[in-house]
């Protein structure tokens, strides 16, 4: 456990961008080889376009934005319940 410890430590030091990437790499790790899915540059376009619709939703009024502490409020409640 000291050396997750220590590479934990190290990876709390870094960045958000260079966190991201440090994710996105450990759980392409996880997953087969054979597995056949998307290319970065596949996913990187599909999250571009979700993105843009999103964008436009927020400008256009169409969705309702919620405060992110609200959400994890509410989260936590469900969590604790029986």
């Amino acid at each position: 456990m000291i050396a997750f410890d220590s590479v934990l430590d190290q990876a709390l030091q870094l960045s958000d961008d260079e966190r991201s990437k440090l994710v996105a790499r450990l759980l392409n790790s996880l997953e087969p080889d054979d597995v056949s899915g998307p290319s970065t540059e596949e996913w990187d376009g599909a999250w571009s376009v979700e993105l843009d619709k999103r964008v436009r939703e927020i400008r256009e009024g169409t969705v309702e934005l919620v405060d992110g502490d609200e959400v994890l409020a509410e989260l936590r409640e469900i969590s604790e319940r029986p």
